[in-house]
């Protein structure tokens, strides 16, 4: 890299210094993206889900959850940016062995990924159940089919979730997604502060939620029924935070957010001055959303245990949205039902067409990786992505079509699996990465504790969870 190129680094990075909060704001999003990927899924679904079903009792894992995986998030981020690699090109300096070229970790997870898959068309079976109770399809289909009105509303369903699917697809085929990014990314942030906000105007209602109640939920406790809120703790570990689908999907966003682009030249003197400063804006891009991710699922589980709970209103079905919208009537009145379904819609598909894109970059990878195409033609990674996402959206319309009727429990499932399988396989594989990155950018001593004691910990939880449910 010339002289010039490497000035015009340092220059930017006296300029991005200058800029301070101003520059933030525009370095941030990659964890926001990686944060809109599970929220529909894990924090408008499973949390309101467990907290009907067990109460303020499981309080410790959400917020847990939440903000354990931020060293994760952030070394994975790191090591991407440092050396330019993507995440199977991490995963290849991995110890074990390798199928031309690509390591044991990637192929098995990849595999393991297939599974976890199985949250989209929960999504689609939750959106389309949404969309049928309020404009049902049956008039339209009876003058299609000619059959009795009162036999369609399944089919009226069927008809959203491929509506939902074709839209999808058409979207993200088109690219016309990234249009759409902001006004969906402005829709989900009023949305989660609304959250909030509904948690406040609670306290002044029946729903009152006392001290006494969030202390009894932060004991580290699987209540009167541990066998089930085992289950329930491994599926909130797998859903919330950034999981392991989303930790994998993180140097995706980084390096096309360019993060990397400004390091310059690794032998310039101010290359590791430049590192810290981009490792800062991982640290606060990570940070954020961890925050956002946090208060959102945080005031959603506290919420369905006032309301739900005490109601024992616990969602399931194909109308789990609906029910999960009294948390909303019950806080602000009747007429925010709109509001939270409006809201909810946005969260829900975004998170669909998140996770589907994110789908066809890791696949893109992992074909680069074996050595199937060559992932340097951008031509051919933007065909391959392409494909990746149709296929698997037709995938995701066979499975809806089949058992969309179960939503939640194809999500809580999902999730559950990512805990057990996805989870340790990744956080073996970003502590070896934390430590082999060059030692002019790895972490402090200090980070490096955090990383350990926190991958520690998510396992820790996942095999007292599993003991506690199989082996007990």
């Amino acid at each position: 890299m010339g002289t010039k190129t490497v000035s015009s680094n340092m220059k930017n990075t006296t300029d991005c210094r200058q800029s301070g909060i101003a520059w933030l704001l525009t370095v941030i999003g990659p964890g926001i993206v990686v944060a809109g990927s599970v929220m529909g899924s894990g924090e408008l679904i499973n949390t309101p889900v467990q907290a009907a079903k067990f109460g303020f009792v499981l309080l410790w894992v959400v917020l847990l959850s939440c903000v354990i995986k931020y060293f994760l998030q952030v070394e994975i981020g790191r090591h991407a940016m440092v050396h330019g690699r993507t995440t199977h090109q991490a995963l290849n300096i991995c110890p074990g062995p390798k199928y031309r070229g690509t390591s044991w970790i990637g192929i098995i997870y990849m595999g393991g990924y297939l599974v976890s898959c199985l949250t989209i068309p929960g999504m689609i079976g939750a959106l389309a159940g949404m969309m049928h109770s309020e404009m049902p399809l049956d008039h339209w289909i009876s003058r299609i089919g000619g059959e009795p009105v009162h036999h369609l509303e399944n089919q009226s369903i069927a008809w959203w979730g491929g509506i939902l699917v074709l839209l999808s697809m058409v979207l993200l085929w088109k690219g016309v997604y990234r249009h759409l990014e902001v006004l969906i990314a402005i829709l989900v942030g009023v949305f989660s502060i609304s959250v909030a906000i509904a948690l406040v105007m609670i306290q002044a209602s029946e729903y009152r939620i006392t001290m006494n109640e969030v202390f009894s939920g932060l004991t580290f406790s699987f209540g009167d029924t541990p066998k089930l809120a085992a289950y329930a703790v491994i599926s909130l570990m797998g859903a919330l935070g950034a999981t392991a689908n989303e930790l994998f999907m993180y140097p995706y966003w980084i390096l096309e957010k360019g993060y990397n682009r400004h390091l310059g030249d690794r032998g310039d003197a101010a290359w590791s001055q430049r590192v810290r400063l981009w490792v800062h804006a991982i640290r606060i891009d990570s940070g954020v959303a961890t925050g956002l991710a946090t208060l959102m699922t945080g005031a959603f589980f506290l919420l369905g245990c006032a309301i739900l709970h005490r109601q024992s209103r616990v969602p399931a079905g194909i109308n789990v949205v609906e029910t999960i919208s009294q948390v909303y009537t019950e806080s602000f009145g009747p007429w925010s039902r709109y509001v939270f379904l409006v809201g909810a819609f946005a969260t829900l598909f975004s998170t669909v067409l998140v996770a589907t894109a994110a789908a066809g970059r890791m696949f893109g990878d992992f074909l680069g990786s074996l050595g199937v195409i060559n992932y340097r033609d951008l031509k051919m990674r933007s065909r391959v992505h392409r494909l990746t996402q149709f296929w698997l959206l037709l995938m995701v319309l066979g499975v809806f079509l089949w058992c969309g009727s179960a939503p939640v429990r194809l999500i809580v499932f999902s999730q559950f699996f990512s805990a057990v399988f996805s989870t340790p396989l990744l956080l073996f594989a970003i502590c070896w990465m934390a430590f082999h990155t060059d030692r002019k950018a790895r972490m402090s001593q200090l980070t490096a504790f955090f990383l350990v004691t926190t991958s520690l910990i998510i396992v820790a939880c996942v095999v007292v969870g599993l003991v506690i449910r199989y082996a007990t």
